[in-house]
């Protein structure tokens, strides 16, 4: 036994074992987990999907009821979210956030499984490019993202003909929340915040190249061109408007509104060369990503107007001059993102300008890409999409599946044994093949929430069809170690190495059948296919020979005795 545990086999497979147990641990942490957020809640802009709740007004949050016992509750409501204490002020009932119990694991449980909706989207359109269904997912997360919606799963799909899909799915949510996802279209605004320093209470700052003063008159209070302005108040300057944003006793912030979503003529989602750009592209140690964008001589004149004599300043990571001003971007009043300005740009008229950015690899740079490209066409899809299938199971049925599957890993873990035990008439050997079916499960689950796999129905086949090969390999090496060393033509060793010989050939047709799936399966027929290889990888490499090891050892008099 103590040669066995320092065998490299068994040592793989407790390593691997320990892995798994850490990716499928419960999840850390108390409280409950944000699932959405409408946008006229009082949370909007606070609380995010995917968030925790810990604690609010003095009451810890445990479950959902806990939380929703103030949906009738106004005035200032303290909460604790993601570990930070933060306030709102709710001026009539009703708190416009579905909160769900924290996940007692971290293995990600598909729509069939917990409730949800499945919607599959075709776009109207015939030949549609790979760029504009990454597009068209692109713009669809960045919704959620900014107006709080429910979490969902958004993958682009093609069937064995070639036609490309977008499957959306939402775990515990309705149809008529996909529905919104489609219809939401943001405003889309660009502004460009403006610093003024005070001496002696006054200052100055400037529009096209003309001066303009500002006087500090009270808190929070200043006077330009004869108009007194507070905080969040607004005013026109060039046919531009202003927002004044903060006010110290040494500054005052303004935000000019540079371009608005009626300025964006369009945006440059394909590389047409000669018209316009749309590339990523290898530059130092990581990716360079830039698009043009085609804007109103009205808005290209306000940029202007704006960066005109605006300072610069030197990048010290990557030695590249920048105004000190920078622009940022708004969807529907939320802050999305915010871009630097190439000082070479200051009081340039340009409707056709790129933007750029850097990201460490090839994968962040196209996302950061398509995110900016979604923002700026206002989170309009790109395409037409119309509905082609539609699946909903209600949470009552997805819990009444999770009992039925593992009423069904019971009966089959009996079944196993029992047929174990009337082929071979050894207690000694049911029970290492049944404990090593449980290693394989263990395996796969961990696997699945290591690469952020979704379980549901089809993914449990896949992973009943991987036990299914692992039991079979297992029959198969304990027949080469007691029936084929009776020939005395093979020595132990070379029978089991004849039986592995046979297992990676089985291995490596079953993958091969499953790699199609992968690539063109709609819907749960992918799923079913990554966890199948993903199951028989793992017994082909870990568990497998582990097993081999250890029969090889428990079985070693049995042999000598025949």
């Amino acid at each position: 036994m103590k040669r066995l545990l320092k065998d490299w086999r068994i040592i793989l497979l407790v390593i691997a074992l320990l892995t798994a147990f850490y990716y499928i641990s419960p999840s850390s942490g108390e409280g409950i987990v944000v699932q959405s957020v409408s946008t006229n809640s009082p949370f909007y802009g606070k609380l995010t999907p995917g968030e925790s709740l810990s604690w609010a007004n003095e009451v810890d949050l445990a479950e959902p009821a806990d939380f929703y016992q103030f949906d009738n509750f106004t005035g200032v409501f303290r909460f604790k979210h993601s570990g930070q204490l933060d306030l709102t002020n709710i001026d009539s009932p009703g708190l416009g956030v579905t909160v769900n119990k924290k996940p007692t694991s971290q293995i990600s449980l598909g729509m069939d499984l917990v409730g949800g909706v499945r919607v599959l989207l075709q776009p109207v359109e015939e030949n549609v490019s790979t760029e504009m269904i990454m597009q068209a997912i692109s713009t669809l997360e960045t919704r959620i993202n900014v107006y709080g919606l429910r979490e969902s799963r958004i993958q682009p799909i093609t069937d064995i003909e070639g036609n490309s899909y977008i499957q959306i799915e939402m775990a515990g949510g309705s149809l008529l929340e996909i529905e919104d996802l489609l219809e939401q279209e943001g405003n889309f605004e660009a502004k460009i915040p403006i610093s003024i320093e005070y001496k002696d209470n006054k200052g100055t700052f400037s529009v096209a190249g003309q001066e303009y003063s500002v006087e500090l008159i009270g808190e929070g209070k200043v006077k330009i061109m004869e108009q007194i302005l507070e905080i969040n108040d607004t005013f026109s300057l060039n046919s531009m408007e202003f927002e004044h944003i903060n006010t110290s006793k040494n500054m005052t912030v303004l935000a000019a509104t540079v371009f608005t979503g009626d300025d964006i003529r369009s945006v440059c989602m394909v590389n047409q060369p000669g018209i316009c750009d749309s590339a990523v592209f290898p530059r130092g140690e990581g990716y360079r990503f830039q698009f043009t964008v085609f804007v109103s001589e009205e808005g290209a004149q306000k940029f202007a107007d704006i960066t005109k004599g605006m300072k610069s300043r030197i990048d010290p990571n990557t030695g590249e001059s920048y105004l000190d001003g920078q622009l940022v971007l708004f969807l529907d009043e939320n802050t999305i993102t915010t871009l630097s300005i190439s000082s070479d740009l200051a009081g340039r008229v340009m409707t056709n300008p790129q933007v750029t950015g850097y990201r460490p690899t090839y994968d962040e740079a196209k996302a950061e890409k398509l995110t900016l490209q979604s923002i700026l066409t206002s989170g309009a899809l790109p395409i037409d999409l119309e509905t082609v299938k539609v699946d909903q199971v209600s949470p009552t049925l997805g819990q009444e599946f999770i009992n039925s599957a593992f009423k069904a890993a019971g009966i089959a873990a009996l079944a196993i044994a029992l047929v174990i035990f009337i082929r071979y008439r050894k207690i000694k050997l049911v029970i290492p093949m049944v404990l090593w079916a449980g290693f394989e499960l263990v395996l796969i689950l961990g696997g699945s929430a290591a690469i952020g796999h979704t379980l549901d129905l089809a993914s449990i086949a896949g992973i009943i069809a991987a036990l299914g090969t692992g039991i079979d390999v297992q029959i198969m090496i304990i027949d080469e170690i007691l029936l084929g060393t009776k020939e005395k033509t093979y020595t132990l060793k070379q029978q089991i190495k004849k039986a592995f010989f046979i297992v990676f050939s089985a291995a490596t047709t079953t993958i091969a059948a499953m790699i199609p799936l992968m690539l063109i399966g709609i819907g749960v027929m992918r799923g079913f296919a990554i966890v199948t290889a993903m199951g028989i990888l793992l017994g082909v490499f870990i568990s497998r020979p582990a097993f081999g090891k250890f029969a090889e050892k428990l079985l070693e008099k049995d042999v000598e005795k025949e």
